[in-house]
């Protein structure tokens, strides 16, 4: 959950700061290859990677409720738990340096469009283009589907077998919670645009559901309100407390 936090927060540092200026300027600035190089890297290179990062918790996590004994200090620890992060990261970092920062072809930048037109030229590679979109896009949302769901099966199907194990059972129903919280809020949005993208793969034309897809990326922005709804209550309340 760190790592994805700090993933997180570096990604929004950049993203938003740029969107705002691309919405009140029409235009990326400074207009210069770095920026959307930078954009690029973010947006699309650290997003994929952070659902990377999302797919693993949500294995990790199905493996720490259903089968903790692996995580025992010892070798199996680091085996399960450190070393499929480590080589995930290093993974993300060196694919999307060699494809953006280092492509091997050459990009083209628009700057009137938001994240320059947010299409990097590896994007047109038969090989890198699917395996991006695929691998690390689509994959990784299905994956969190998947453990999601099974999850919860699993906790159903054991409630009843583990009634006399309060203790236990609040452990389980306490991570159950965090992960499925975590990872509703991440496929809100994600779930039609991974479907947009297969479809998009699978032969439909690709200004077929360009606005849909723009909405759902500015959608990803919104989800943190789910739980801030009474925070913006009490702020509503005060501001016409001010006003009146």
């Amino acid at each position: 959950m760190i790592v994805m936090l700090i993933i997180g927060l570096m990604i929004e540092l950049v993203d938003i700061p740029f969107h705002l200026i691309f919405l009140h300027l029409g235009i990326v600035q400074p207009s210069i290859p770095f920026i959307c190089v930078l954009w690029w890297f973010m947006d699309l290179g650290l997003y994929n990677g952070f659902t990377i990062i999302m797919a693993w918790s949500s294995f990790h996590r199905y493996l720490f409720i259903f089968h903790d004994r692996i995580f025992l200090p010892g070798k199996k620890r680091f085996l399960f738990h450190y070393l499929p992060l480590i080589i995930l990261l290093l993974y993300i970092l060196i694919f999307y340096i060699y494809v953006i920062i280092f492509p091997p072809c050459k990009n083209t930048f628009d700057y009137t469009l938001p994240v320059c037109n947010d299409y990097p030229c590896y994007l047109d590679d038969v090989v890198l283009g699917i395996w991006d979109s695929v691998v690390n896009g689509i994959l990784p949302t299905f994956i969190i589907c998947i453990f999601s769901v099974a999850i919860l099966i699993r906790v159903y199907h054991q409630k009843r077998r583990l009634v006399n194990q309060r203790n236990q059972w609040r452990q389980q129903r306490k991570m159950m919670i965090q992960l499925i919280s975590s990872s509703v809020l991440y496929l809100m949005p994600n779930v039609p645009l991974s479907l947009l993208i297969l479809a998009h793969l699978c032969g439909l034309p690709e200004d077929v559901g360009v606005d849909p897809q723009l909405y759902f990326d500015y959608l990803c922005y919104f989800v943190c309100c789910i739980h801030s709804q009474k925070r913006f209550n009490n702020i509503l309340t005060q501001h016409n407390l001010f006003f009146v």
